[in-house]
């Protein structure tokens, strides 16, 4: 597993957030289903750990 996806699995986030690269930089997708708190979540944490490097978009 790279560490994106390692990520993800250590944080509880694999089940609604999904990670890919596009034209080198790092995309993550929350779905728009799930609970706002979650998507919330989901926000910080990603927020924290790559600090403004990545796009954090909700489907």
């Amino acid at each position: 597993m790279n560490f994106e996806s390692n990520f993800l699995t250590n944080y509880g986030l694999q089940n609604y957030v999904s990670f890919s690269r596009s034209n080198g930089a790092n995309v993550f997708s929350i779905k728009g289903t799930e609970n706002p708190k979650m998507i919330g979540h989901a926000r910080t944490i990603i927020s924290e750990m790559y600090r403004g490097t990545s796009t954090i978009v909700v489907n």
